[in-house]
């Protein structure tokens, strides 16, 4: 593995709160749940993962409360503040007593706040993670500015907030989303026509489409991916698809193909799915295993 990769991460560290349903719940009546906090946000999500994986890596948002940042510290992520002032926000998760989402409840207003970017530093040979939680303006300014020199990646984030870069397709590398942001972000109504506009918009973009524990489409250099994940016992499936976006970019940035990218970083969603983990050396151990015995379709794309 290339130990020089240099990851810059930009977007959302917060609070992340997990309710569990205890049992099948009744609507309009007080229902028991199981209650979990912790630290997350889609950018610091994927810095803690490539921390994990031995990566160097620098997270950059919004300030934070000192107990966050002690957390980030602790975690060995770099942060990098881009304000001063702190401000309160959060994430809320109900889940079904099966751990599948029933309701995101996201207290994020704050990030679309107007960013001052003039001290940012040039960047090159790095790559960059952007999640989809700041502004439109900011995110277009971040992607004007370091797309020449830089490998970028966008990941989803939310339907609502995809179309933040519907017009800057063509300068960035690699596009994580899933089914609804697809849909959302190209105004087509099945996976495999958003997948089609996506490639016409910018045909040397790399595309990821993840639907669930359905079929997970892929596209580099008009070739076609989709890949069947491998089926699991759902624990908790909230924040799989960060987990997801990680390892892509992991495997991927350490020059690993398009095929043994997806099909590992396929097979860590599904592990963090079923609430697998376990030192570095035997969670990439799991991941390699698990993904050879996984099914991949590769088709060649007429552009």
């Amino acid at each position: 593995m290339n130990k020089r990769n240099h990851f810059l991460c930009f977007g959302a560290v917060h609070s992340d709160y997990i309710l569990r349903l205890k049992k099948e719940y009744l609507k309009n009546r007080t229902n028991p749940v199981s209650h979990q906090e912790s630290i997350g946000g889609v950018a610091y999500n994927i810095a803690k993962i490539l921390i994990f994986v031995e990566q160097k890596t620098e997270l950059i948002s919004i300030n934070t409360n000192l107990n966050i940042k002690k957390i980030i510290k602790k975690d060995g992520i770099i942060f990098s503040k881009l304000d001063n002032e702190i401000n309160d926000r959060y994430y809320s998760s109900i889940l079904n007593n099966n751990g599948k989402m029933i309701l995101g409840l996201a207290n994020m207003d704050i990030y679309e706040k107007s960013l001052s970017l003039n001290k940012l530093k040039e960047q090159k040979n790095k790559k960059i993670i952007l999640d989809l939680n700041f502004s439109k303006k900011t995110i277009q300014t971040l992607i004007k500015k370091y797309y020449n020199d830089n490998y970028i990646c966008v990941c989803g984030t939310s339907a609502h907030k995809v179309k933040k870069i519907s017009s800057y397709l063509n300068k960035i590398n690699t596009l994580i989303l899933n089914k609804q942001e697809s849909l959302h972000l190209t105004g087509k109504l099945s996976i495999k026509e958003a997948l089609k506009k996506l490639i016409e918009c910018n045909n040397k973009l790399n595309i990821i489409i993840t639907n669930g524990k359905n079929a997970v489409h892929g596209y580099e250099n008009k070739k076609i991916y989709i890949c069947n994940p491998p089926k699991i016992i759902v624990n908790n499936e909230n924040g799989a698809g960060d987990v997801l976006s990680a390892y892509f970019n992991f495997f991927y940035c350490n020059s690993f193909k398009m095929k043994e990218s997806l099909t590992m970083s396929v097979a860590a969603g599904a592990l963090q799915a079923s609430g697998y983990s376990n030192n570095r050396n035997k969670y990439l151990q799991k991941i390699t295993n698990l993904s050879k015995e996984m099914k991949i379709k590769i088709s060649n794309y007429n552009v």
